[in-house]
């Protein structure tokens, strides 16, 4: 039996790292959870992709960080925007998550502003109270993005 990896969560039917995305993979059936992990600048790990938080919360919308703004090379390609190792989670915490490509996934983006920035640590809780809920353990894959 292949055993089913929901990528980013159900990152085809709701925005991506949400706790939304997660639990929709899970409630199709996937057996594994994969997380991407990059760091606040607290020290916490919050779930996104990219540290460009850019295209994945409403952040530009946000003016009170208007001056956080700012160009950052990663992996050598410079990249301007918004960087979670910028923010609190605090701060992180005020951002809603939207689509990060509404013109291939329209549907997603009537999602948008639903879910916060999932924190690591309430990736774990979720997955151990939906392990007992649904009486299988929920595997998570994690992967830390830019870890230098």
């Amino acid at each position: 039996m292949p055993t089913v990896v929901a990528h980013r969560g159900a990152s085809g039917y709701r925005p991506e790292h949400t706790l939304g995305a997660y639990q929709f993979a899970l409630d199709m059936g996937a057996h594994v959870i994969e997380q991407d992990l990059v760091p606040t600048k607290d020290g916490h790990l919050v779930c996104r992709h990219e540290n460009d938080i850019t295209g994945t919360t409403d952040v530009a919308a946000h003016p009170e960080f208007a001056d956080r703004k700012t160009t950052k090379t990663v992996d050598g390609t410079k990249l301007t925007g918004w960087f979670t190792e910028d923010f609190t989670l605090t701060e992180l915490k005020t951002l809603r998550a939207t689509e990060r490509i509404p013109g291939t996934r329209r549907q997603n983006t009537l999602y948008d502003g639903r879910w916060e920035v999932p924190i690591f640590a309430d990736v774990l809780e979720w997955a151990e109270r939906e392990g007992r809920r649904c009486g299988r353990r929920v595997w998570l894959h994690v992967e830390t993005k830019h870890p230098t």
